[in-house]
């Protein structure tokens, strides 16, 4: 008999409700964003300048309201890092546009989800604020600063902590 894996559960549990909801939404897009301190100058724990920490979202917008929209997504970072880091996260918030400064968003979001390292998963919160130039009606440059529980540094060194990440890139509209 196949043993149930939290993991599927939660993975449809995301899709059905990620699928119904974007059906009432104004637009959809892609972000992609790469951890600063990672691509830059690496970290003091061994990890190299140009180590790979990718922040993927897939963003559905309600329709435009007074001050900005809301959004829901779900996000998946990857990290090439010691036990091939992976977090899957749903999250939801909302984007400030009508702001005093022309072409700039400002958002705020709150998730939960869980965290693939060393082949075992830890579930995990996390809140990340983002702020967004308008390039045009199609792209989006932005930097993204997040706080992640890792409950897996808790598994490797007994200790559960709340990480900050930053990252720096690009959002595409595709609807």
């Amino acid at each position: 008999m196949r043993k149930i894996n939290v993991k599927e559960i939660v993975l449809v549990i995301l899709i059905i409700t990620l699928s119904s909801i974007a059906l009432a939404q104004s637009n959809v897009s892609l972000s992609i964003h790469q951890d600063v301190r990672l691509g830059l100058i690496g970290d003091d724990v061994g990890n190299d300048a140009g180590t790979i920490n990718i922040l993927a979202r897939l963003k559905m917008q309600s329709n435009q309201q007074a001050f900005g929209y809301l959004v829901v997504f779900p996000e998946f970072e990857y990290a090439e890092i010691e036990g091939s880091y992976k977090r899957y996260s749903a999250n939801v918030g909302y984007t400030f546009n009508e702001l005093v400064v022309n072409n700039f968003e400002a958002s705020l979001f709150g998730g939960w989800g869980f965290i693939d390292r060393y082949g075992k998963s830890f579930f995990s919160f996390g809140g990340s604020g983002e702020i967004a130039y308008v390039i045009n009606n199609t792209i989006k440059a932005s930097v993204v600063g997040q706080l992640t529980e890792r409950k897996d540094l808790k598994y490797m060194y007994s200790k559960n902590e709340i990480r900050f990440s930053g990252f720096i890139g690009l959002e595409i509209n595709l609807k």
